[in-house]
């Protein structure tokens, strides 16, 4: 077993060196995708979470709307900070929103992998403009990709509310700190996070380019596959085929709501330090994605 690891280790240290060029074009790609796309969405939100939070807005939540969203999916309203805010910003900023929550004692850990499993929305700006108006030049198809990804969130965590979860009581206050102490903590908490997401993002895109380069199978099964690994490559590469648009529409569908392996690993990343089942994550996401597409093919004709 070990001299399997040790000739797949060194497998990867010899595609790496002799497509050098091609690991630093892959890593300046994903650097910039990363701060155009990434950065600029999530780590404001991060530090806008952590004021949130030192303001107990949570709370307010919790005592409105969080009924409502608790009634859904059988969580505990404060939680409903999760779902509202993962749907304004983006994957993986839920899993920086859940590890908040489990720092501070405020969800207990089946909650949290309850909760991460339909909490990985992405960004509405990549959706409707990015990938409706910027690839397919239509706001409408942004729009109806970016609903049936709702959908596919919703279907899961209806799924999931059969699984009970403890309501935490946590009476710690914020007398300690002020808002100064909050900013520059989450200033730093938002960095460390970036650099896990960024360097996630690198690894999957070289892996992908690698992949591209030397697998040598259908381009419409390759463009897929690159998807499942990184998403945005997958999507990009999907429009640019010469295939019907229905297909090219639940292939990206497949892809928006599976997430990716990158942000999956990066969310993972994120709360290494908790016993999440990542098995259990990709499972109900590629179920839940299959059937989110299927449902598209059958709704098709009622969409266009």
């Amino acid at each position: 077993m070990k001299k399997c690891k040790y000739i797949l280790l060194s497998i990867i240290l010899i595609l790496f060196i002799i497509n050098i060029k091609l690991v630093i074009s892959s890593t300046y790609t994903a650097s910039v995708l990363f701060f155009n796309k990434v950065f600029v969405s999530i780590f404001p939100f991060i530090i806008l979470c952590d004021i949130l939070i030192y303001f107990d807005y949570h709370i307010f939540l919790k005592n409105t709307i969080g009924k409502f969203i608790s009634k859904i999916f059988n969580i505990d309203p404060s939680t409903s900070i999760i779902f509202i805010l993962s749907i304004l910003t983006s994957h993986p900023a839920n899993s920086v929103y859940i590890k908040d929550m489990l720092d501070n004692n405020e969800i207990d850990l089946a909650s949290a992998n309850k909760i991460l499993c339909f909490t990985y929305f992405p960004s509405i700006s990549f959706v409707i403009g990015t990938i409706g108006i910027g690839l397919y030049n239509s706001f409408k198809i942004g729009i109806i990709l970016y609903l049936f990804c709702f959908v596919n969130n919703l279907l899961i965590g209806i799924y999931l509310r059969k699984i009970k979860t403890t309501s935490i009581v946590n009476n710690k206050e914020n007398n300690n700190k002020n808002i100064f102490d909050v900013l520059s903590k989450s200033i730093l908490k938002g960095i460390n996070t970036s650099i896990i997401i960024l360097g996630n993002l690198i690894l999957f895109t070289i892996i992908t380019n690698l992949l591209n380069k030397y697998l040598n199978i259908n381009i419409t099964l390759l463009s897929i596959l690159s998807g499942i690994l990184e998403l945005t490559n997958g999507i990009v590469s999907i429009s640019k085929l010469n295939i019907d648009l229905i297909i090219k529409l639940m292939s990206t569908i497949f892809i928006l709501c599976f997430s990716g392996l990158s942000i999956i690993f990066q969310s993972i990343s994120i709360l290494s330090k908790y016993k999440i089942n990542i098995k259990k994550i990709l499972t109900i996401k590629l179920v839940f994605s299959i059937f989110t597409s299927i449902l598209f093919i059958l709704l098709y004709r009622f969409f266009f």
